[in-house]
């Protein structure tokens, strides 16, 4: 059961969304101690 699991979260697509969510998340820590300015500009 774990095994067909682990070989549909590690399928190639999901493998990209969870590199790109990752990637994002790293990026908002990164920027998150400047200014959150960018956050603001919509409003």
């Amino acid at each position: 059961m774990w095994r067909k699991w682990w070989q549909w979260l590690f399928s190639g697509e999901n493998i990209a969304a969870v590199l790109l969510c990752l990637l994002a998340i790293l990026l908002l820590i990164a920027t998150a101690d400047s200014a959150p300015t960018w956050i603001y500009q919509g409003f």
